[in-house]
């Protein structure tokens, strides 16, 4: 009977002792979901950065347009052919639309954090009309002159996307992504920072290639 009477009397001291293992339990598992919590965290702030322009070109071109007028038994025109030369000033952008990642783009290795990036875009291409200009221009009475001119910049626009490409802006972009996303990130997770490539096409305003 006293045995009993000592075990009753330390019961409140065992369940003391219990509920304090069992508050210790709870509070490493709330640690663990708490670096989930973090891994997600991360990758809601890359997202918040949105479309992130990563080059710039700059281009100052000559363009020229001709159309042919109408020949009529192979040997009469109605009026001379239409000329037109444009000096053109525009520019293009490279960036990566970071919206676009998702939670499996972002994996987690002890001090490491590898980032999947999607493919780098031409976000834009646009002339610059206060300082494009028209150089030379020759219209036949016969056509649409407003319209023949607003053609030749459409004509030099396209231009400077095709300019941009074929100079490199998407490897450009590629490239500095790393240069300056690195840093940025590791900041942010405190954590080295591996990026990689998303494997997929690349993006030329918004269309696969």
């Amino acid at each position: 009977m006293k045995a009993i009477g000592q075990l009753l009397r330390a019961l409140p001291w065992l369940i003391a002792i219990a509920a304090i293992l069992w508050v210790y339990i709870q509070k490493d598992d709330a640690t663990e979901e708490q670096v989930i919590y973090s891994h997600q965290t991360l990758v809601q702030e890359i997202e918040d950065l949105g479309k992130l322009e990563l080059v710039k070109y700059n281009f100052k071109e000559i363009t020229e347009v001709k159309k042919i007028s109408k020949e009529y038994l192979r040997f009469f025109k109605l009026g001379p052919d239409s000329k037109i030369a444009i000096i053109s000033v525009g520019e293009a952008t490279g960036c990566i639309d970071l919206t676009k990642i998702k939670a499996e783009d972002v994996q987690e290795s002890n001090d490491t954090i590898f980032i999947n990036l999607p493919k780098p875009e031409l976000c834009y291409y646009k002339l610059d009309m206060e300082k494009s200009r028209i150089y030379s221009l020759e219209t036949n009475p016969m056509i649409d002159k407003k319209e023949f001119i607003q053609d030749a910049y459409k004509s030099a626009e396209s231009e400077i996307r095709e300019s941009a490409l074929n100079s490199g802006i998407l490897e450009r972009t590629r490239d500095n992504a790393e240069l300056i996303l690195k840093p940025m990130l590791e900041r942010m997770s405190g954590k080295v920072v591996i990026i990689t490539e998303r494997p997929e096409s690349v993006k030329v305003d918004g269309l696969d290639q």
